[in-house]
C-alpha cells in the first residue's frame, strides 16, 4: 500500500509539472509554477502553495509570456470568459522528461554491468570505469569483450547469481545486485561487519601477497569467503567442483548449508589461492594434500586446516576453522544433567587414571575435555597437552602442537611430556596403539590423563581400547571414566512450534514418547536464518568404573555383559538423555534420531 501511494504522488507531481504556468504582474511580481484554475473578464484565478488567489485582470501583464490585451468589454456584451490566448511552453518539460529517462536507463545499465562482471576475469572488470564515463561507447566496448569471453568458454554469472548452464532448481540464489545476499543470507549479511585480515603461516609469520601474483584474484574472493564463514559461526568450509561451477558450503551447527556458487574458472582460482596460503603444492592436483594457515583479524587469530581431494570435476577442498578466541566452555554450558555433571566433576579431580571422551568426529569431545581441564587447579598442577592442532588456549597449561615435519608426533610429544614432571596430561586423540599404550602407561604411573577416542558409546569404548592393542588388565587398572556424547541442534526460541506427540516418533531407535505430550519442532525465522535451529548442545552417557566393572573387564567380559552390568548401575544411554531434551523443548525428535 505504501508503494502505491508513492507511485500516485510521483504521477501527480509529473502531471502538475507539465501544466505549470507563470503569471507576471505589472508591478514586476512573478508567480512561477502555478496552475490556472479559471479566467473571466474580471481576473485570473490561480493555485499557489498556500491556497488560491484571484488576480484582477488590469494588474496582470502576461501569462507564460503572452501579454494580456487591456480592452473594455462592450456595453451589450454578456459576462463570459475573457478573450485570452493561453500557450504553454512544453520544450523544457519534454527536455527534462527525456533526460530523466536516459538517466534511469544509464543507471540500469551500470547495475547490470556491475553484477555481470562478478563472473568475469579481473581484467574485464576494469571496463566498469569505461561504462561509467562513456555511457554508450563504454557499454558497447564491454559487450564486445564479454562476447569474446563467452566464445572462449568463460561462463559468467547470470543476473540471478547462478552460474550459466545450471538447472533452475540445482542451487538456490545466493547473490543479488552488487554481490548482496538475498532472502536467508540477507538478514545475516546486514549484521556483518567486514574486518581487515592478514594471512599468516603456521609459525605466525605474515604471508606476503604481491599484486602481481597469479593467485591474487583468487585471494580476494577467498578473503570474502573466509570472512563470511567466520561471521556465520561456521566450523568448516567446503569448496566443491561441479560440472559448470564451484559450490561453496558452510557447516553451521553441524549441518551443511549452501552459500554461493563460483564459476568454474573462479573456483579454480580460489582453490589455488587457498593452497598457496596453506603451503600446499599448487601444481599437484591428483593426490590428497593437507596444510594449514592462520589469519589475523582485529578480534584475534583464527587457524585454518586445509585438506584437498581429487574428484571427477576437479579438486575439492575442505577448510576446518579453529577459532581459539572463542574460549573454553564451562561444564554447565555442555548440557549435562545436574546429577551427571556432579559425578563427572568428582572423577576429574582424581589423582591418577585415564578419563576418555568418546564419540564420532565433530561430537564435541575436545570441548568437553577442555571444560574438565578448566575445573582443575592450574596454579598448583603442571598441566601439559599434545594436540593436533591446539584448538583452545588454556591459561596456565603448557600446550604442544603436533608438527610431523619437525618430528613432533603424538608418540614423541608424549615421551617428552613424561620427562617434564607433569601432573595432568591431555592427549588430543588416541589415534593408534602406540599413543594409547603410552597414555595408559602414564595413567598407571601416577598421572591423570585426559584423551578422546572414536567409539559408538561408553561401553564400546572399552572394546575399542582392546581392539587397538591395549591389554585387559591395563584397561581395568587405568580407566576411570568414559563420557560418550553426541551433539544435537537447539531449537530456535523465536520460532519453534509446539505440537502433541503421537507416541511413535522415536520408534525407529527403540524409544517411545507418551502420547499427547507437548513437544516442539523447527519452523524457521529471520533470527535463525530460516533454519529453525540456533546453537548446539550435547546428549551424554556416563560410565564410571567401579570394582565390579573392573573385574569384569579384567576377565575379558564381552560388550553385552558389560552393558547389562552398567545399566544395573545406573548407566542411561544418550538416547534417553535426548528424549529428556525433547520433552524440555530444547531440541526436536528429528535431531535426536539423526544423532543416534
Amino acid at each position: 500500500m505504501q508503494g502505491f501511494k508513492l507511485v500516485v504522488l510521483a504521477a501527480f507531481l509529473v502531471v502538475s509539472s507539465l501544466f505549470a504556468s507563470e503569471v507576471k504582474l505589472k508591478n514586476g511580481k512573478v508567480y512561477s509554477d502555478v496552475t490556472i484554475l479559471g479566467r473571466d473578464d474580471q481576473g485570473v484565478e490561480i493555485a499557489v502553495p498556500h491556497g488560491k488567489i484571484k488576480l484582477p485582470l488590469d494588474k496582470v501583464e502576461s501569462i507564460d509570456g503572452v501579454t494580456i490585451p487591456q480592452t473594455e468589454p462592450a456595453a451589450n456584451s454578456l459576462p463570459g470568459p475573457m478573450a485570452l490566448v493561453y500557450v504553454h511552453r512544453w520544450s523544457m518539460d519534454v527536455f527534462l522528461l527525456v533526460m530523466g529517462l536516459m538517466a534511469m536507463g544509464w543507471i540500469g545499465v551500470l547495475i547490470w554491468v556491475q553484477h555481470d562482471v562478478k563472473g568475469m576475469p579481473e581484467e574485464i572488470k576494469r571496463t566498469n570505469a569505461d561504462v561509467l564515463l562513456l555511457p554508450v561507447l563504454g557499454f558497447v566496448m564491454y559487450l564486445v569483450e564479454r562476447q569474446r569471453r563467452l566464445r572462449e568458454g568463460e561462463a559468467p554469472r547470470t543476473l540471478t547469481g547462478r552460474v550459466a548452464g545450471l538447472a533452475p532448481g540445482e542451487a538456490p540464489k545466493k547473490r543479488g545486485l552488487f554481490g548482496g545476499r538475498t532472502k536467508i543470507a540477507a538478514n545475516l549479511g546486514a549484521r556483518k561487519r567486514r574486518v581487515g585480515m592478514e594471512f599468516l603461516d603456521v609459525d605466525g609469520n605474515e604471508i606476503q601477497v604481491r599484486k602481481d601474483m597469479p593467485e591474487m584474484t583468487g585471494i580476494e574472493a577467498a578473503r570474502e569467503v573466509l570472512q563470511d564463514a567466520m561471521s556465520e559461526r561456521a566450523s568448516d568450509i567446503h569448496l566443491e567442483p561441479q560440472a559448470d561451477g564451484c559450490r561453496v558450503r558452510f557447516r553451521v551447527d553441524g549441518a551443511l548449508q549452501e552459500r554461493l556458487i563460483f564459476t568454474r574458472a573462479d573456483g579454480l582460482r580460489v582453490v589455488a589461492a587457498l593452497k598457496t596460503l596453506a603451503q600446499i603444492d599448487v601444481a599437484e592436483k591428483r593426490r590428497a594434500q593437507d596444510g594449514r594457515f592462520r589469519v589475523r583479524t582485529e578480534g584475534g587469530e583464527v587457524d585454518f586446516r586445509a585438506a584437498t581431494a581429487s574428484a571427477i570435476h576437479g579438486e575439492k577442498m575442505v577448510l576446518r576453522i579453529l577459532d581459539r578466541k572463542t574460549g573454553v566452555m564451562g561444564l554447565g554450558d555442555l548440557g549435562m544433567r545436574k546429577d551427571m555433571m556432579e559425578r563427572f566433576d568428582r572423577v576429574i579431580h582424581s589423582r591418577s587414571g585415564i578419563i576418555l571422551a568418546a564419540g564420532p568426529t565433530g561430537s564435541g569431545k575436545t570441548s568437553t575435555l577442555y571444560a574438565a581441564l578448566s575445573r582443575l587447579d592450574r596454579k598448583r598442577l603442571n598441566i601439559m597437552s599434545i594436540e593436533d592442532p591446539v584448538e583452545y588456549e588454556l591459561e596456565g597449561a603448557t600446550q604442544i602442537p603436533v608438527n610431523v615435519k619437525a618430528g613432533v608426533t603424538y608418540e614423541a610429544g608424549l615421551r617428552s611430556i613424561m620427562r617434564q614432571d607433569p601432573d595432568v596430561i591431555f592427549v588430543g586423540e588416541m589415534r593408534d596403539a602406540e599413543a594409547a599404550k603410552i597414555a595408559i602407561r602414564a595413567a598407571l604411573t601416577g598421572h591423570l590423563v585426559f584423551s578422546s577416542l572414536h567409539a559408538k558409546n561408553a561401553v564400546g569404548t572399552i572394546m575399542r581400547l582392546e581392539e587397538i592393542g591395549v591389554e585387559h588388565y591395563q584397561v581395568s587398572s587405568a580407566l576411570l571414566m568414559v563420557l560418550a556424547q553426541r551433539l544435537v541442534r537447539v531449537l530456535c526460541r523465536e520460532c519453534r512450534e509446539a505440537y502433541e506427540a503421537t507416541g511413535t516418533e522415536l520408534s525407529e531407535i527403540g524409544l517411545a514418547l507418551e502420547p499427547g505430550r507437548r513437544i516442539y519442532r523447527a519452523v524457521g525465522c529471520e533470527t535463525c536464518d530460516s533454519i529453525g535451529y540456533r546453537g548446539r548442545t550435547g546428549i551424554f552417557e556416563l560410565l564410571v568404573l567401579d570394582e565390579e566393572l573392573r573385574k569384569a573387564v579384567n576377565e575379558g567380559a564381552n560388550e553385552q555383559v558389560l552393558a547389562e552390568m552398567a545399566a544395573r548401575k545406573g548407566l542411561r544411554p544418550y538416547r534417553e538423555d535426548g528424549v529428556e531434551k525433547i520433552l524440555s523443548g530444547i531440541t526436536s525428535v528429528e535431531e535426536v534420531i539423526r544423532a543416534s
